[in-house]
């Protein structure tokens, strides 16, 4: 009997650890206004080699001329990234500039939402027009 209480209790104590050890699922799950933005525009970056803070800041800058096109403002940007190999290590350097000409100054939009695919590690911005 001794046995048999002490098997019970030690199946039970491996089904409470076993739960608690089960990794929580993460929601990436894709959302709308990516492929509906409405009235706004959506862009994305991919991984960036300085940082989440760059991966945003490239993000915005193709939403910001996306929406601008639609309101012939001409945004010229231009990126470059050269990647050398010697001796087995990698080196990158990466180089941006935009230039931006516009008739009509009243464009004003926000980023209204953000999103980040952990799968591809990409950036979406959801950018609005500024009410």
């Amino acid at each position: 009997m001794k046995l048999n209480l002490q098997s019970i209790f030690a199946a039970f104590l491996v089904v409470q650890l076993s739960a608690c050890a089960s990794a929580p699922v993460a929601d990436n799950t894709r959302p709308a206004w990516i492929n509906n933005p409405g009235n706004g525009v959506s862009a994305a970056a991919g991984m960036n080699v300085r940082g989440r803070a760059a991966q945003e800041e490239l993000a915005t800058l193709r939403a910001r001329e996306e929406f601008a096109k639609r309101f012939g403002v001409s945004i010229n940007s231009m990126q470059s990234m050269n990647t050398s190999v010697t001796n087995g290590r990698t080196y990158t350097v990466g180089s941006d500039s935009a230039n931006e000409n516009s008739h009509q100054t009243d464009i004003k939009a926000v980023i209204k939402a953000k999103w980040l695919d952990q799968e591809r590690d990409e950036l979406w911005v959801w950018l609005v027009p500024a009410n």
